[in-house]
This record gives structure tokens, C-alpha cells and sequence, in this order.
């Protein structure tokens, strides 16, 4: 039983994963990067060699854009579990129970799969081994680096502690961070256009060099075939590589 219990002793998953499928994507999709850089600034199979590092640099940052997103969509299934746990409080539930009952209408909504299910599970295999909720979602919280959740954790932990108003600090937190959330929300809803906008600045030089290419056959070989010209765009990537970077460090925010 004890052994049992240490191999259950919590070893948090991080519940925010990528997928093999996702995984390919992103594999995919960083060797077409590649490809296209190649094709358009010098069309050669040697310079996929050197090429593999920034697009090693590309797959990095679509990762991360990737895990971010998937991020936010943890806290916005949070945010809607608390709604249900306040619910289930109204009903006469205890809070535990309340955390339980929401687990059928969160797979209903995100899937067995998602994040907040994975945590709800956790949290079922926590209570049943009489481990503290308040310490379950903290570790969540941290494994997941979404400050919501710490911050629930900490509030439940303190509230029960102190014997207080468990019902009424439930609400008035979940109250708090869906406004939060909002806020969040109007923030990626107002930088969208932003992001979209330098996502089409990102591939024109692309698509004016393929325009260039297929109207006027040739007219790009001077820059392929020389060493001054092969120097010239080298200068030319590394400025667009800075304009890349520097669009995405513009764009993001910390919310």
C-alpha cells in the first residue's frame, strides 16, 4: 500500500502537451520554412546546411507560440470551472464535491483529453488519497505556470485554514479572476489585428521574390550564382531574421 502510495506521491504531469501530431506540424512546418528560404535567397542545397539554425530558431518559436495558446485555453477552462464549482456551492454542495460535479459538464465542453479534465482527475486521485486540494491546485498551478490557479490555490488554502466563508471567498475569487480573464481577453482581442497584420508582412519579401521569379525568369541568377551576390542576400536575411524577430517581441504581451 505504501509503495502504492509513493508511486502516486504526485509526480505532476505538465498538462500542457503537445501532441505527436502537433509535433509533426511543427516539424513540418519548420522544413518548409526552410525550403522556402533556401528557394528564395539562394537556391542551394548547401545552404540548407546553415539554414537548419534558423529554422531549428522558427520551430522554437512556434512551439512556444503553440504552448502559450494552449495556456490560454487552460485558464479559460478554469475560469469556467470555478463558474461551475460556485454553482454547485449554491446548490448546497460542498466545495470538494462541487470541484467533482464539474468534471462531466468540463468533458462535456473541452473533451476527456483537456487540461482542466487531466487536473480534475488529479484532484479526484488526490481527495481519495487525503491529499489537500489547496496543495493540489498549487502544484497544478506552478506545472502549468498560470498564476490564476496558484492564486485560487493560495485563497482556498487560507480560507479554509481561518475556518472563514469558504462560499463567499469561492465567488468573489471566481468573480475576480473571470474579470481577469476578460480583461485578457479584449487585451488578444485588440492585438489580433496586429498579429495578423505582421503575420502578412512576414511572408511578402516570399511572395514578391516568387512574383519576381515566375514573371521575369532569371532575373534573381545574378544574386544565386556570384559571391557578391550571394553576400548581398545573406545581408538581406539577417535584416529580415532582425525585422522577424523584432515583430514578434512587439506583438507579444504579457497578460
Amino acid at each position: 500500500m505504501r509503495e502504492n502510495l509513493r508511486r502516486q506521491e504526485y509526480q505532476f504531469r505538465h498538462f500542457i502537451r503537445i501532441s505527436a501530431k502537433e509535433e509533426l506540424f511543427l516539424i513540418g512546418k519548420s522544413i518548409l520554412a526552410v525550403s522556402m528560404i533556401d528557394y528564395c535567397f539562394y537556391q542551394s542545397y548547401v545552404a540548407l546546411i546553415p539554414l537548419s539554425l534558423p529554422g531549428l530558431c522558427f520551430y522554437r518559436i512556434e512551439r512556444k507560440d503553440l504552448l502559450h495558446r494552449k495556456k490560454e485555453e487552460i485558464r479559460q477552462q478554469f475560469k469556467e470551472m470555478l463558474l461551475l464549482v460556485v454553482a454547485g456551492q449554491k446548490a448546497g454542495y460542498s466545495v470538494e464535491n462541487a470541484l467533482l460535479n464539474s468534471y462531466e459538464d468540463m468533458e462535456n465542453l473541452y473533451g476527456r483529453d483537456s487540461g482542466i479534465c487531466l487536473m480534475l482527475r488529479e484532484i479526484r486521485a488526490g481527495l481519495s488519497n487525503n491529499r489537500k486540494a489547496s496543495k493540489l491546485w498549487e502544484k497544478m498551478g506552478e506545472s502549468c505556470d498560470i498564476e490564476e490557479i496558484k492564486e485560487f490555490a493560495s485563497v482556498f488554502d487560507i480560507a479554509r485554514e481561518s475556518s472563514g466563508n469558504i462560499d463567499a471567498v469561492m465567488e468573489k475569487t471566481s468573480r475576480t479572476i473571470e474579470n481577469r480573464a476578460e480583461t485578457r481577453k479584449e487585451i488578444e482581442t485588440l492585438l489580433s489585428a496586429r498579429k495578423l497584420e505582421q503575420k502578412i508582412m512576414n511572408v511578402m519579401p516570399f511572395l514578391l521574390i516568387f512574383y519576381i521569379s515566375i514573371s521575369s525568369p532569371g532575373y534573381f541568377d545574378r544574386f544565386y550564382h556570384t559571391f557578391q551576390g550571394v553576400s548581398i542576400m545573406t545581408v538581406c536575411l539577417i535584416i529580415y531574421f532582425c525585422a522577424y524577430i523584432m515583430g514578434i517581441k512587439i506583438a507579444a504581451i504579457e497578460t
